[in-house]
C-alpha cells in the first residue's frame, strides 16, 4: 500500500466530526450478542452441555437447587476445556478489534489492521523459529521449554513492530504512510524467514507451524489464560483511554496539536499498545486475521467515527466474532477441528472486497 493510496481515504477521515454519545441500545445489543454466543459456545460440542443443567450447577454454588446438574464428564469438559477457551477467545477478540479501531484512527484509513505493521508476521516468525529449534531450546531451557514458543512469538511481534516504527520515522516525526510501508516490508521479510524455516522443519514441527500460521484457540487452558490476561487487559485499557484524543486526531494532526494533543507521543503510545496486545494475542492463539480489520470498519459505518463508543463496541463485537468463529471451527467437522484463523479469513475476504468496492464507488 503506497502513500498515494492512503491519502484519499485519509481525506474522508478529516472531514468526519465525532457525533454525540449514542443511546445505550447498541451496547445492549452487542452485550446480548456476546452473552448468547458465549452460552452457545459453552453448550455445543462433541459433549453436549444442556443450558438448564449448566444453570443448575451454577445456582448450586450459591445454595439453590433446581433439580438439574451437570454430569461429571460434562462438568470436566466445561471447566477444563470450554470455559478457558471461551475466556481466551473473548479477550483476544476484544483486543484484536480494539487495536484495529485505534490503528484505523491513527492512520485515518478504515482498511488498516494490526497485521500491516508486521506485528502478526513477526510473532509468527518468532514462533516458527522456536518450533524449529525446539531441540536446542529444550537443552537450555529445561522446565521453561513450554514458554519458548509463546515467548518467542511475543518478542517477535514487539521486535517487528518496533522495527517498522523505526523505519517509518524520519526527521524526528513519525510518518504514518511510511510506517505502513515499512510494516509491509517487515511482513514480507518475516514471511521469507518463515518459508526458509519451514523447509528445515520435521513433519511434527510442520503441524505445529500450521497452528501458528492459521491460528487456533485449541491450546487454551487456565494457565494460558492466566499468562495472557495481564498484557491483554493492559493493552485494552491503554487503548480505551485514548478515545478522546483519537477523536481529536480525526480532525488532522495539525489541528489536534493545536488542541493540546502531543501527536508524536500519541502515535508511539498507540503503536506500542497495539504491539503489546497483538503480540500477547498471537503468542497464545497464532495468527488470526481480519478481526482487527472487519469489526471496527463495519462498526464505523453503523455507529459513526466517535471513538468513545467505537472502541468499546469493537471490543464487544470482536469478542463475539472470535468466540462464534471458534464454535464453528470446532463443531463444523467433528471430531476434527478447523483452524479458526482460516474461518475468519473466509468470512473476512468478501467483506473486505465489499469495503474496497464501497470506497471505490465513493
Amino acid at each position: 500500500m503506497s502513500a498515494s493510496e492512503i491519502a484519499p481515504v485519509s481525506a474522508t477521515y478529516r472531514t468526519q466530526e465525532p457525533s454525540q454519545p449514542a443511546a445505550p441500545r447498541p451496547w445492549l445489543l452487542l452485550t446480548a450478542l456476546l452473552l448468547g454466543v458465549v452460552l452457545l459456545s459453552l453448550a455445543v460440542g462433541a459433549v453436549p452441555v444442556p443450558l438448564l443443567a449448566l444453570a443448575g450447577s451454577l445456582l448450586e454454588q450459591v445454595g439453590l437447587d433446581i433439580g438439574h446438574k451437570l454430569e461429571s464428564v460434562q462438568q470436566a469438559v466445561l471447566l477444563s476445556i470450554r470455559l478457558p477457551r471461551v475466556t481466551l477467545g473473548i479477550m483476544v477478540g476484544a483486543v484484536l478489534a480494539t487495536c484495529g479501531a485505534a490503528l484505523q484512527a491513527l492512520f485515518r484509513n478504515p482498511l488498516v489492521e494490526p497485521g500491516l505493521l508486521g506485528t502478526s508476521s513477526g510473532a509468527a516468525l518468532g514462533a516458527v523459529a522456536a518450533i524449529v529449534m525446539d531441540v536446542a531450546l529444550s537443552a537450555h531451557l529445561g522446565s521453561l521449554r513450554m514458554l519458548a514458543v509463546p515467548g518467542a512469538a511475543f518478542l517477535g511481534a514487539l521486535g517487528a513492530t518496533l522495527l517498522a516504527h523505526r523505519l517509518g520515522g524520519g526527521g524526528g516525526r513519525t510518518e504514518t504512510a511510511r510506517i505502513l510501508l515499512a510494516g509491509v516490508a517487515v511482513s514480507a521479510g518475516a514471511g521469507a524467514g518463515i518459508g526458509l524455516l519451514t523447509q528445515m522443519a520435521t513433519d511434527a514441527q510442520l503441524r505445529s507451524i500450521t497452528f501458528w500460521t492459521w491460528g487456533s484457540l485449541g491450546g487454551a487452558s487456565w494457565d494460558v489464560v492466566g499468562a495472557a490476561t495481564p498484557p491483554l487487559l493492559i493493552a485494552l485499557g491503554l487503548l480505551l483511554r485514548e478515545a478522546r484524543t483519537l477523536n481529536l486526531l480525526l480532525l488532522g494532526e495539525r489541528e489536534a496539536w493545536h488542541l493540546g494533543v502531543d501527536v508524536e507521543r500519541l502515535k508511539r503510545r498507540l503503536i506500542l499498545a497495539a504491539a503489546l496486545g497483538v503480540g500477547a494475542a498471537v503468542s497464545v492463539t497464532g495468527v488470526i486475521a481480519f478481526v482487527g480489520l472487519l469489526v471496527p470498519a463495519l462498526l464505523r459505518l453503523a455507529l459513526g467515527p466517535d471513538h468513545r463508543r467505537l472502541l468499546s463496541a469493537s471490543a464487544l463485537l470482536g469478542a463475539s466474532l472470535l468466540v462464534g468463529a471458534d464454535l464453528l471451527a470446532r463443531t463444523a467437522a467433528i471430531p476434527a477441528e478447523l483452524p479458526v484463523g482460516a474461518l475468519t479469513s473466509v468470512l473476512g475476504v468478501p467483506v473486505f472486497i465489499g469495503l474496497l468496492s464501497r470506497k471505490g464507488a465513493a
